[in-house]
């Protein structure tokens, strides 16, 4: 089936769609059958229960008119090829990260994760009021995909340790698990960092292969006993300050829509996208007091001086891509720091004095 063919499918409105679905007998003549794909299986927290509500949203608030079924990563084939079977229309929507898909520049990096980049909530501004949006619309648009925020991994850590980070030669040597952008960062600073899938954590660790590392954040590490390996958790996070989570849909299915149901879609992506990063921090929010209470891990904070040195060496790195990029990939960059400066000096002198007044030596009412 070519695309033109397969989009005239997955609009007609026919019971017999290839699609699978989730409609009642009593609306089944006039449904749009999608899939979507989710990039989390069932066992990691939060995320696979995240993407049916997205499709329960769509279901429910189209009436049944566009009936949506998540199925998991690995259920149509290799995950890897998600992005591409999107932009082809042979699966319909994804819920993934764009930095699943970094290899094509720069810029799809700056919609997940950038070292010390933004918050959850700054990059929602970023995208949502100061040109974000279509920025990314134009990036992804060019495969023919349409992007909208539906989620969050929420605030990581920087790693599990075997000891506190005193200072940088406490890093030195160490064979610490991370990907992405962090793993040239690490370099930098005389780390030996190790790229490795999640399953293979606790083994190589067991076999004596790795000293340190880093997964998410408290509710997934948790999930996946990380705990069991080393005592001490350390935060922050510089380079994973947030994963905005994104629901990617082929371009020219979403546009065949009628208007009300690209609304539909449209709406039901932002409600999930604050829905999922409240749950998560609940997640992270209970996890930590588990980890801390029942399994006696250490929380420990990275120096001021280490967090310097690292931001001069991302600030470095960072810097020499953008020179490398293509000019569209520079815009997305440029409009990204652009927006961080704006953010920062609004969001320091409301919320980041807010919370150091927080801290101060005053007493505040218990509960109960």
């Amino acid at each position: 089936m070519n695309r033109r063919q397969f989009v005239s499918a997955a609009g007609a409105m026919t019971a017999a769609g290839s699609l699978g679905v989730l409609g009642t007998p009593a609306i089944a003549q006039k449904a749009i059958r999608w899939q979507m794909v989710s990039r989390w299986p069932d066992e990691f927290p939060d995320q696979m229960a995240s993407g049916r509500r997205l499709a329960e949203r769509i279901t429910q608030m189209s009436d049944g008119r566009l009936s949506v079924e998540v199925v998991g990563p690995r259920d149509l084939g290799d995950y890897r090829d998600t992005f591409d079977r999107v932009s082809s229309g042979e699966i319909a929507m994804a819920r993934s990260l764009s930095y699943d898909w970094r290899d094509r520049g720069l810029a799809f990096e700056m919609f997940t994760v950038v070292p010390l980049g933004m918050t959850e909530a700054e990059r929602t501004i970023w995208i949502q009021d100061l040109g974000g949006q279509a920025l990314w619309d134009d990036l992804f648009g060019a495969f023919g995909v349409k992007p909208f925020l539906a989620g969050s991994l929420g605030p990581q850590s920087f790693g599990w340790f075997a000891e506190p980070i005193r200072s940088l030669d406490d890093l030195r040597g160490l064979r610490y698990r991370t990907t992405g952008i962090n793993v040239p960062i690490m370099r930098e600073l005389g780390v030996r960092p190790v790229s490795m899938p999640r399953t293979e954590i606790g083994p190589r660790f067991e076999a004596g292969e790795l000293d340190a590392f880093e997964l998410v954040g408290p509710a997934v590490d948790l999930a996946y006993d990380l705990h069991l390996f080393l005592p001490y958790y350390l935060f922050p996070s510089f380079h994973q300050t947030a994963g905005s989570i994104q629901l990617i849909v082929n371009r020219e299915m979403y546009e065949s829509l009628p208007e009300d149901l690209q609304a539909i879609v449209a709406n039901a992506a932002q409600a999930e996208h604050v829905a999922n990063l409240t749950r998560v921090h609940a997640s992270n929010i209970a996890a930590l007091q588990v980890l801390k209470e029942q399994h006696n891990v250490m929380i420990s904070t990275v120096p001021d001086d280490v967090l310097t040195r690292i931001g001069e060496v991302a600030s470095d790195i960072l810097s020499a891509a953008r020179d490398e990029a293509s000019s569209e990939h520079r815009r997305v960059f440029d409009s990204f720091v652009t927006a961080r400066a704006q953010i920062r000096e609004w969001i320091e002198l409301s919320e980041g004095n807010f919370m150091r007044s927080r801290a101060l030596p005053f007493s505040y009412p218990s509960a109960g």
